[in-house]
């Protein structure tokens, strides 16, 4: 016999054995009071509710990963994954940074003409804290250099800062433990600048 065969089979004798069960009658259930209850108007008038819809925020990322573009009311930030621009402990752009430095470069040049334009560096939490922040304001300034002859005849100005491990966008540990995932995201460079 076949496995389907067997399991037609199984099916067969457990709708059997239910059909064959006995059934409490409900002549078997003890009749008591009906129990009453008020019955309260429920709906109530919906006049008048208002809130403010503060910091709606929007993001997309491209197809690697590598930028995040999210905007909001105020400002639009362009967020580049610290992985993809540099490699382990350094501040010099590796090979796999030109296509993002150029994806961010083309949304420069279409929105933020004739604005100040913040760099900020992060970096995960591994590590001393001045370390952090010196390498964070390094990287910054990597990109700043990488970034200006892209957008030039823009009227953007560029500053610079690093803030090491600080803001974090992701746990860099959960419950105790190390969040490679986490750290991950938190070594970022972001370029802000109002709308």
């Amino acid at each position: 016999m076949s496995r389907s065969a067997d399991v037609v089979g199984l099916a067969a004798a457990a709708a059997a054995v239910l059909l064959l069960a006995p059934v409490p009658a409900a002549a078997d259930a003890e009749p008591g009071p009906v129990a009453e209850a008020p019955i309260l108007d429920l709906s109530l008038p919906v006049n008048g509710i208002s809130a403010p819809v503060e910091d709606l925020t929007y993001a997309t990322e491209n197809e690697d990963g590598s930028l995040t573009d999210a905007e909001n009311a105020k400002e639009r930030t362009v967020t580049l994954a610290a992985d993809v621009l540099f490699d382990f402990d350094k501040a010099t752009l590796s090979g796999k940074a030109e296509t993002a430095l150029a994806e961010a470069a083309g949304i420069l040049e279409e929105h933020a003409g004739g604005k100040t334009v913040d760099i900020v560096g992060y970096t995960d939490a591994k590590g001393d804290d001045a370390y952090n922040t010196k390498l964070s304001e390094d990287r910054a300034e990597t990109v700043r250099a990488e970034l200006e002859p892209l957008v030039s005849g823009t009227e953007v100005k560029f500053r610079t800062a690093g803030k090491g491990s600080a803001d974090p966008v992701a746990p860099n540990e959960v419950d105790g433990e190390d969040n490679p995932k986490g750290r991950e995201k938190n070594r970022r460079v972001e370029i802000r600048f109002p709308r």
